[in-house]
């Protein structure tokens, strides 16, 4: 496994420029052609984030469980990073489909694949964060050395949608069910995790359900980054968890991918 694991990180350096080529590509594709081309990787979360607060902050004036924190803080960095994984599932799905033409080119790994979309939106992510950590500073939460704690949750929100892709991306080859799938978990994903809503809602015995829901984890992480000066190492049971589902998720795509990927061009 760990030999496995070297060689893919190999294959991804040594395919490093026709990845970012690949990255670049795909980024282009979701905004050229547009008059506004490359600003609306910009203007779409800016606009967004000032209606949600807009709403939440002038309108109906909410507060958040959390006494000290304002709602709409809360709810903004909350839907950062689901943002991030909602489009990725969603993109994730079909991005075999979406380079059918390298099934041909027997010295591609096509398994790194779903990494092009993860590299394509990482721009408009970073710039969300960039949003979230404004929003709060206006609000009198000034993020501290936890900040860096992003890098960790980030890098586990992708290991897991690395690991969905490759399960996700081969099946749909072979069962065009899995986008309709994909789209219901995106959907009702949004309101099982706590975006909108605290997990202190929940009575005390049933908490530890939340800790199934590896998305849970990734939207709590961020906040625990920005503002709460939680570290991960505080929360040892939800991050086993994470972890063990994580890896059970990315064992199950690598096997997948691996079993379907000899049959990839039969049905392409």
């Amino acid at each position: 496994m760990l030999l496995k694991g070297s060689k893919f990180i190999s294959d991804i350096y040594n395919k490093k420029e026709l990845l970012l080529e690949l990255a670049k590509r795909d980024f282009q594709q979701q905004y050229m052609g547009s008059y506004l081309g490359f600003i609306w990787i910009y203007l779409q979360p800016l606009l967004f984030v000032s209606v949600i607060y807009t709403i939440f902050s002038i309108g109906l004036k909410s507060s958040s469980t959390l006494s000290d924190v304002p709602f709409v803080v809360y709810l903004i960095i909350g839907i950062v990073p689901w943002f991030y994984i909602s489009a990725n599932l969603t993109t994730n799905t079909r991005v075999i489909l979406q380079h059918s033409f390298l099934l041909k080119k027997v010295d591609f790994r096509l398994s790194i694949l779903p990494i092009v979309n993860l590299i394509s939106s990482f721009p408009a992510h970073i710039f969300l964060i960039f949003i979230s950590i404004v929003v709060a500073i206006f609000n009198g939460i000034y993020p501290s050395l936890y900040i860096f704690q992003l890098i960790y949750y980030f890098l586990a929100m992708n290991i897991l949608l690395l690991g969905i892709g490759w399960f996700t991306s081969s099946s749909q080859l072979f069962v065009s069910d899995i986008s309709k799938i994909i789209g219901l978990i995106v959907t009702f994903g949004f309101w099982l995790t706590p975006i909108f809503w605290s997990v202190s809602k929940i009575p005390e015995q049933y908490q530890w359900i939340m800790y199934l829901n590896p998305f849970a984890y990734i939207v709590d992480g961020y906040r625990d980054s920005i503002y709460l000066d939680v570290g991960f190492w505080e929360k040892p049971l939800q991050t086993l968890f994470f972890w063990i589902i994580t890896l059970s998720i990315m064992l199950i795509g690598i096997t997948v991918f691996k079993k379907l990927r000899p049959h990839f061009a039969e049905v392409v």
